[in-house]
């Protein structure tokens, strides 16, 4: 068993950082957040050297981990898809020059809703390298679900666990879901979490809001944080997404940004119902207890929601009818809680497989990373409002503000650049001319 590993995260969950750190730290979406905590928690066991940190360091150090005899663990999301090829094949020229074990929880394809792959045959030739890397450091790749093992087996690979997301491990084995209905009322607490490019039917999200004046919005995308405290709006598939400060989700504070996984999670226990495209999200929700439905929009989020059995409705399916409390009333979380145990000795076993201990049998609260996160200090910036008054939100405000001004000032900047030029070719179109026209007289 490797007593000295170094697991991948995004932000420390145990030494939040100040907003100028957390920005580009955590990625595109602070859904990265609940996976790479999950990981950390279920791999720091007592007696074990956990290093954690990003994917920069994990290529940097590359020659101390050697030296050390560092078991490398990195946990990823949908990484085979054409817009992460670079990330793809920079960490992979980084495993090649790693000569310990290498372990991949939860990776993921990118595909349509039907299944259908949306890869590149430059893809398909980075994953076959990925592949290739790891099964030379370990016996196996975790995947997500069934598509991305049927992607792999179709490249040519049988060495393919389905363990799902670690996300839905983090408090072990204890996972229940309130038995008490939502009544659905003005009084229910509903979460909502969007993703921009996604359909949503006309005047959805604002029947939530008028039917349920305590809902709130989730937001989870980097630009939305901008957005949220005066910055660019966000370029949304639909009118309904809150994509700026004119939308009623931020102009009257029912939005919300979380920064720091566990205060997340803890804070889902207060919400009634959840329901949105992200993944993540409603997973928060879940491992708080709250019950939660997704609206699947792709493969990606559809293949974790079969695995997990998580309540869903495809996206082309989704109607105005579908109020929160209808979909509440479709949702059977009995096979997600029975099956949860069968889920997590299969996850523990793939694990023990690779060598690494694990404390997926400590009720949560007792393992060690919990008693570590108990003693984080609640401080300014874990949870982000439109109209926070803190000071380091004030400052991010105050760049959002600069950061739109310099955009406009650029993009004027260019359009008079490009009329000078239109102007230099007329004045040298009309020298022409009248060169043509003396020649003539």
């Amino acid at each position: 068993m490797s007593d000295r590993i170094y697991v991948r995260r995004y932000v420390d969950p145990l030494n939040p950082p100040s907003m100028d750190d957390f920005r580009p730290g955590f990625g595109r979406n602070s859904g990265n957040l609940i996976f790479a905590a999950s990981a950390q928690r279920t791999l720091t066991v007592d007696g074990v050297d956990v290093e954690t940190n990003n994917l920069n360091t994990l290529r940097r150090s590359v020659d101390r981990f050697n030296d050390e005899g560092r078991h490398v663990v990195i946990p990823l999301a949908n990484a085979f898809r054409p817009d992460y090829l670079p990330q793809l094949t920079a960490l992979t020229e980084a495993i090649e020059r790693l000569t310990v074990p290498v372990t991949i929880l939860g990776v993921g394809g990118q595909f349509h809703l039907d299944g259908t792959v949306e890869t590149t045959d430059e893809v398909d030739d980075a994953a076959r390298r990925f592949m290739r890397a790891i099964l030379a450091r370990g016996p196996a790749l975790g995947v997500r679900g069934e598509r991305t093992a049927g992607y792999l087996n179709s490249l040519g690979f049988s060495e393919v666990d389905v363990i799902g997301c670690p996300s839905m491990f983090l408090r072990g084995s204890d996972l229940s879901i309130r038995e008490a209905a939502p009544v659905f009322d003005k009084r229910t607490k509903v979460s909502l979490n969007l993703t921009p490019h996604v359909p949503i039917p006309d005047g959805w999200v604002d029947a939530v809001f008028r039917r349920h004046p305590r809902a709130e919005y989730v937001a989870q995308d980097r630009r939305d944080l901008d957005a949220m405290l005066g910055g660019p709006a966000v370029k949304g598939g639909s009118p309904e997404y809150p994509s700026s400060v004119r939308h009623r989700a931020i102009r009257d504070n029912r939005a919300v940004f979380h920064c720091h996984a566990p205060t997340w999670i803890d804070s889902m226990a207060d919400r009634d119902f959840t329901v949105g495209h992200r993944i993540h999200g409603n997973i928060a929700s879940l491992l708080a207890g709250t019950p939660a439905h997704v609206i699947v929009h792709d493969s990606r989020t559809r293949e974790l929601c079969e695995y997990f059995e998580i309540p869903h409705t495809h996206v082309s399916r989704q109607t105005l009818e579908d109020t929160p409390e209808r979909l509440f009333g479709a949702s059977d979380y009995k096979p997600l809680i029975a099956n949860h145990p069968e889920r997590v000795a299969r996850f523990a076993g793939f694990l023990q497989r690779h060598g690494l201990r694990h404390v997926l049998d400590l009720p949560a609260g007792e393992a060690p990373f919990d008693r570590a996160v108990a003693q984080v200090e609640v401080r300014p910036g874990l949870v982000i409002r439109p109209r926070s008054s803190e000071p380091e939100i004030l400052d991010l405000r105050a760049w959002n503000t600069a950061r739109a001004a310099h955009q406009g000032l650029a993009r004027a900047e260019a359009r008079i650049q490009a009329l000078e030029e239109q102007l230099k070719a007329a004045q040298s179109s009309r020298s022409g001319l009248r060169g043509l026209l003396r020649r003539d007289r």
